[in-house]
């Protein structure tokens, strides 16, 4: 880990800003989260949110591990990640890409290679998930109720300190 308070009260900011972009990466298992649990309070302890720190830790290098390979396959298919967004977006919001025949071929093949690296990828991710004491969907959970709710972000927060005063 980083050995100044400040490095690694920063790079814990950043992962969890990191983490809300990518949760993708979670098994499928842990994406099918019924809604209403999603949006419940949440009540956790803190050895529960200590656990789930510790897992995001070992996730965030996976991802940006992982986006890597992905931004290397788009690149591989000659194309830019720019305009790999680009025609995705369309396709997102049912309009025609404006691609030629040969940017929408090397589009399908990306999108083939980065669904290969997603499935290698969730793989990875859900072990070094489960082997940090938590399951990926209440990973997920906590994940999601962090994002939406004020309190926890700040017990989350200070539980975060509190781990960089302590080393």
């Amino acid at each position: 880990m980083l050995s100044t308070k400040s490095g690694r009260t920063a790079m814990i900011f950043t992962l969890f800003a990191f983490l809300f972009v990518n949760m993708s990466f979670l098994p499928a298992a842990a994406q099918q989260l019924p809604q209403q649990q999603m949006q419940q309070p949440a009540e956790y302890s803190d050895d529960d949110l200590l656990v789930f720190i510790n897992a995001a830790i070992k996730v965030m290098p996976l991802q940006q591990e992982s986006q890597v390979k992905m931004i290397g396959k788009i690149e591989d298919e000659d194309l830019t990640v720019e305009k790999f967004n680009n025609i995705l977006e369309a396709f997102s919001t049912g309009q025609e890409a404006e691609a030629t025949e040969s940017e929408m071929e090397s589009f399908n093949n990306a999108m083939d290679a980065i669904q290969d690296v997603q499935l290698e990828y969730e793989e990875i991710i859900g072990k070094a998930i489960t082997d940090e004491g938590i399951t990926p969907a209440k990973y997920e959970e906590i994940l999601i109720n962090y994002q939406q709710d004020p309190e926890l972000q700040m017990r989350v927060n200070m539980l975060m300190e509190d781990m960089d005063e302590e080393e």
